[in-house]
């Protein structure tokens, strides 16, 4: 069993369903994180209220 896979179920088995939340916003203060682009920014603040959502089988994957 790997590491990860002994750390999920540690969790799944320890901690309660009502507390995952506290205990995922404390593991992501530790994993570094980059700046966005601007672009990235502006793309999200566009797609922001957007409701529309495309099927998986119209996107063109090539």
């Amino acid at each position: 069993m790997s590491t990860r896979e002994m750390i999920c179920n540690l969790i799944n088995d320890s901690v309660p369903n009502d507390e995952l939340d506290l205990l995922y916003k404390l593991v992501l203060k530790f994993i570094p994180a980059d700046e966005p682009e601007a672009d990235e920014l502006e793309a999200l603040t566009n797609s922001f209220n957007e409701t529309e959502f495309v099927s998986h089988d119209k996107i063109d994957w090539d």
